[in-house]
């Protein structure tokens, strides 16, 4: 097939010294621009941006999706023609969700995603898991969205690569690398991360990864825009076994029925 290329990208800040919400979000602006610059189709932000180092409990940063952060990251999204995925707080009426948000070239939310795999810091804090593993249709292709802990385990990027998946957006807060090659791996996807951990760590990075879990663009600096151009019909393909993707539906273990 012909080449479908797209250039994905991802911001490494690790958000301090705001006092509210807004604040987070403008310091976050300025990189968005920069991915704007380099021709980015997406760029992917961390996770729970409303309420980091701000003070800002889960419950108060939380807002209705659409609402007044992603008409701040819309405006932007729109001014630089690209789609961005950010990790905030969701509010629906009594409920408070952990959400990546997908922000299309208009302006406009094109799709959400609450996180479904909860570590215990946050029930505890209130925070209810999603049940659904949507995948949208982007201008470039497929896309999913993750957030954080779900890298832990294998069911949600194999639940949205079963939905066609190509490209992962994953918010994070930290993580283990490994398991994000995994996640690759295993599902023949790109993944795109965004995280708080630093870059000197032997931990989570912000970084771009390839079908085969490598890392092909990671940042080593802080307050700094890391980009990858792919192509996402070119086949990867893997000795004795050809185009691994192609054949992962067809070949992939089947489960019992929902009442087992």
């Amino acid at each position: 097939p012909a080449p479908r290329k797209v250039r994905l990208a991802t911001v490494h800040l690790n958000l301090s010294g705001g006092k509210t919400p807004r604040d987070n979000l403008e310091k976050l602006a300025p990189l968005i621009a920069e991915a704007g610059k380099k021709d980015a189709d997406l760029v992917c932000l961390p996770e729970c941006i409303t309420a980091k180092s701000n003070g800002v409990p889960y419950h108060e940063a939380a807002e209705s999706v659409p609402g007044p952060s992603t008409e701040f990251f819309g405006k932007l999204a729109k001014a630089h023609d690209l789609y961005i995925v950010a990790g905030l707080f969701e509010r629906e009426g009594a409920l408070v969700y952990n959400v990546a948000v997908l922000i299309g070239p208009d302006g406009e939310v094109a799709g959400k995603y609450r996180k479904c795999t909860l570590p215990r810091e946050e029930i505890v804090a209130g925070v209810q898991p999603g049940d659904r593993y949507p995948v949208f249709d982007t201008r470039f292709g497929k896309l999913g969205m993750m957030v954080c802990y779900d890298v832990f385990y294998p069911e949600v990027a194999r639940q949205l690569a079963n939905r066609g998946a190509e490209v992962i957006a994953m918010p994070i807060w930290g993580g283990n690398p490994a398991l994000a090659s995994a996640r690759c791996i295993e599902n023949h996807v790109f993944l795109v991360t965004s995280t708080y951990t630093d870059h000197e760590k032997n931990w989570m990075k912000s970084a771009i990864f390839d079908r085969e879990g490598r890392m092909i663009s990671q940042a080593d600096e802080w307050g700094t825009v890391v980009m990858a151009e792919v192509d996402l019909n070119d086949r990867t393909y893997w000795n004795g076994l050809g185009d691994f993707r192609a054949r992962i539906q067809r070949e992939r273990p089947l489960w019992g029925s929902d009442e087992d």
